[in-house]
């Protein structure tokens, strides 16, 4: 009992850090039954990272004990201590710790880290945890679910106000129909594709909307069709298919007006490519005569007359 009784002091402790705009964390400190150590997180506003719910209560009960040693007290915190209060706890040497919800996140007593208890460590001490974990649990993700709306609501009201302040900067010009081709009159004019299907397939085969000749009309009818998709109705879908069949007419008519192109030639041989020397044939290897045989050093003349013989026997 006495347990809940303090760790309901920690979470009116949370609770107060809470309505100051603080993540709902706090922790209290009690020797020979009396709380002598009170702390809630403080990291907004004293700008100190260092400044939480358990490190605040542990430095309050220094001061009341006049020691940093806090042998034969125990910590009551509303949330599981992370690896900085962690270590915080075993330099003050306390014999008890109780905490209501675990971390998942950063938990340094057992969630992620094993700071406390630790086999390499000569302070060991006696830790609860679990205590009131749905209630503190609670807390904190309403308090962080009402901090995410807030930030989506100002975010949209930020941009809403954005748009009522300068309407004309926020509007977006108009795209082209045709991308292909960067000209003014490549798009259509508006409410084109709300005509019949003979209309738009006239203005489309026109060079006045499409210069490249009716089959880039056939593209931007395309993109239309594909870019308005379920929002056409059933009636608007079926005289823009009709529009495309009297284009494709359109198109093969005027492909059967062109004259058959001949084809191509091949391209004559420039006159480098044709007199290409062709690949010398290889000489018969001369001989030496007797008389250049004779002119060489004497020491090779025996020698060069002797094969010289052989070779015309």
């Amino acid at each position: 009992m006495e347990d809940l009784t303090y760790l309901r002091t920690a979470i009116a402790e949370a609770q107060d850090a809470e309505a100051n705009g603080e993540v709902p964390v706090g922790a209290v400190v009690v020797h020979e039954n009396r709380i002598i150590g009170r702390g809630q997180n403080r990291v907004l506003r004293d700008s100190d990272p260092t400044a939480h719910a358990e490190i605040v209560a542990l430095r309050e009960a220094g001061r009341a004990l006049d020691n940093y040693r806090l042998e034969d007290c125990t910590l009551y915190a509303t949330l599981e201590p992370c690896a900085m209060c962690a270590g915080a706890i075993l330099q003050a040497r306390i014999a008890r710790l109780v905490y209501a919800a675990p971390d998942p996140k950063a938990g340094a007593c057992g969630s992620v880290l094993s700071v406390l208890n630790h086999p390499q460590l000569n302070h060991k001490l006696d830790l609860f945890a679990g205590l009131l974990a749905e209630e503190c649990g609670a807390l904190l993700t309403n308090f962080f679910r009402r901090r995410r709306l807030e930030k989506s609501s100002a975010r949209i009201l930020g941009t809403e106000a954005l748009t009522q302040e300068s309407p004309m900067t926020t509007r977006k010009p108009k795209k082209k129909w045709s991308a292909k081709v960067a000209t003014d009159s490549t798009h259509p004019d508006e409410g084109l594709f709300k005509k019949s299907a003979s209309a738009i397939a006239k203005a489309l085969a026109t060079k006045k909307v499409s210069p490249k000749g009716p089959a880039s009309g056939m593209r931007m009818l395309n993109f239309y069709i594909n870019r308005a998709g379920k929002n056409l109705s059933s009636e608007r879908h079926a005289e823009l298919e009709k529009a495309k069949t009297l284009l494709s007419k359109i198109i093969e008519d005027q492909k059967s007006k062109t004259p058959s192109t001949a084809k191509k030639s091949s391209p004559k041989k420039t006159p480098a490519k044709a007199a290409k020397k062709a690949p010398a044939k290889k000489s018969a290897r001369k001989w030496p005569s007797e008389e250049t045989v004779h002119a060489r050093s004497p020491r090779r003349k025996s020698r060069h007359r002797y094969r010289f013989r052989l070779r015309h026997w």
